[in-house]
């Protein structure tokens, strides 16, 4: 009996010993972890601060420069408004004499600048009265060449010109170099039309197709355009109102066609002489010209 008591007692001892243990061991190991993570905190905490000294280390020297960038604009400002200032001292110690120079000088620009206006303002209402007088008697043209229009003659207007388009094939004869019976007859009705206008000036081109000419006596087709517009050009002018200075014959050849030269038709239609009519604008141009050398 006394035996069983022992064993109760120091089995009681032993467990009593082993739940101490346990809460010490308990107790250590959640002392570390806390230790453990306050150590993280701090380390997290040193790194964050490392990091904003860096940046503040960064704004410090983009401040350092925009200060001297200010500073540098400042001076620049300063040395500006000094140059000024010598400027209006300068312009305050003028003479009078100085001052009333430029004075005249700016009358004087002021009164050419209103010559020339009125210069311009006289050529357009000029120029406005050619062009009315042209459309008047491209009118009057036209209503003569409507008998020619089946010999293929024809009017145009465009771009403030008025065009007469006469095929060779009904001005000239085999040769190319004389005028025919119907070119004559269309010239002497055309010419009396064209009279007695100074104001419009006349340009006679001469076109062809792009074959060689017939004839030998002309190199290409510019010689042969040529001498067609000076020989309709001088019956054009003989016997009738117009001025010679008015006129002008000029040779275009094979390099302004109205139609493909694929066909004989088109070929046709590009054998030509045109009567180009367009307000007179030489007397013009010499009269701006004067105005500007009077300045």
């Amino acid at each position: 009996m006394m035996i069983k008591k022992y064993i109760w007692g120091f089995l009681l001892l032993f467990v009593i010993n082993g739940c101490v243990a346990k809460k010490k061991f308990i107790a250590e190991y959640d002392a570390r972890r806390a230790a453990e993570a306050r150590e993280t905190t701090l380390r997290n905490t040193y790194a964050d601060t490392q990091t904003q000294l860096t940046e503040l280390t960064t704004q410090a020297i983009e401040l350092s420069r925009r200060i001297g960038s200010l500073e540098y604009l400042n001076n620049q400002l300063q040395t500006e408004n000094d140059a000024l200032k010598a400027q209006m001292s300068n312009l305050s110690s003028a003479s009078s004499s100085e001052i009333e120079q430029l004075r005249r000088n700016i009358r004087e620009r002021s009164d050419t600048l209103r010559r020339r206006e009125q210069t311009l303002s006289e050529v357009r209402n000029t120029i406005k009265t050619r062009s009315d007088e042209l459309r008047a008697l491209f009118a009057r043209v036209d209503t003569t060449m409507q008998f020619y229009r089946f010999d293929g003659i024809l009017t145009e207007y465009a771009q403030d010109k008025a065009i007469v388009i006469i095929p060779t094939d009904r001005l000239f004869d085999a040769t190319g170099t004389r005028l025919s019976k119907n070119g004559e007859e269309v010239i002497a009705r055309l010419a009396p039309v064209l009279g007695n206008n100074p104001n419009i000036d006349i340009t006679v081109e001469g076109h062809t197709d792009n074959t060689r000419p017939k004839s030998s006596r002309f190199a290409d087709n510019w010689e042969l355009s040529a001498t067609q517009a000076v020989i309709f050009t001088k019956a054009l002018v003989k016997g009738s109102q117009i001025v010679a200075g008015q006129v002008a014959a000029a040779g275009r050849g094979e390099f302004l066609p109205r139609a493909s030269n694929e066909t004989r038709d088109g070929q046709g239609r590009n054998r030509r002489i045109e009567v180009v009519l367009a307000p007179k604008t030489s007397d013009l141009i010499r009269a701006l010209e004067r105005q500007v050398g009077k300045e």
